[in-house]
């Protein structure tokens, strides 16, 4: 009897234990620290079901500088004999499309980028480098900033993230106007302030303002 007894506040303590286990609330991780800037969240409809395949396009905000002039986006060969490539790179410094490849007569060269990569798809929202090359050492380059392009696309949990690559806050010159305006013309810098658009069917969009080595959150409720 006693045995039994035993067994029995035995289970019980058991029990007991199991299940406070199963009512705490769940805990989660600290935050993998990252370098940079990184944006990312989840777009769900009213019920909380995860939307998959939706397209985030990504803005920036810029701030004026000044008018300095800028070099020209021209290249020039002095070396027909010399093997020419343009390459466009990414900030990672990997070959995203290659515009020209091969000899060339003397004199100026200019190819102007679509901004499509190497199997003609659209590059994401960034900063790129067309680079001209003579023989395999580089020569002259200059940047471009595609401005408004998808950058991210909802997995099947509804979950987007925009990575640092794609977020060059403080970058400078981009050479742009205002609404069109000529006056407005001159040398401007990309700030924290960033605006995401979503391609559905009712047009969605926010604006988050970036934290340097901090992962920005927002989420979607369609």
């Amino acid at each position: 009897m006693r045995v039994f007894s035993l067994r029995l506040v035995f289970v019980l303590l058991l029990g007991t234990v199991l299940g406070c286990e199963r009512e705490l609330p769940f805990q989660a991780y600290p935050e993998k620290p990252i370098v940079g800037y990184q944006i990312e969240g989840y777009v769900t409809d009213h019920l909380g079901i995860p939307l998959k395949g939706v397209k985030v396009a990504l803005r920036y905000d810029y701030e004026f500088v000044d008018t300095v002039q800028l070099p020209s986006a021209d290249f020039f060969v002095d070396d027909p004999t010399k093997n020419v490539l343009i390459r466009v790179l990414d900030r990672n410094h990997k070959v995203r499309a290659i515009l020209f490849e091969g000899h060339s007569a003397v004199g100026r060269l200019n190819f102007e980028w679509n901004k499509r990569d190497s199997f003609g798809s659209l590059v994401p929202s960034g900063v790129y480098t067309v680079d001209l090359s003579l023989n395999g050492v580089s020569r002259a380059s200059y940047s471009v900033v595609v401005d408004g392009a998808v950058t991210a696309v909802t997995d099947s949990l509804g979950y987007y993230m925009i990575p640092d690559e794609s977020l060059p806050v403080g970058f400078y010159p981009v050479p742009r106007t205002i609404d069109l305006d000529p006056s407005s013309y001159g040398n401007y810098r990309i700030t924290p302030l960033m605006s995401l658009e979503l391609f559905l069917d009712v047009y969605r969009w926010t604006s988050v303002t970036l934290t340097k080595d901090q992962v920005t959150r927002h989420d979607f409720v369609i």
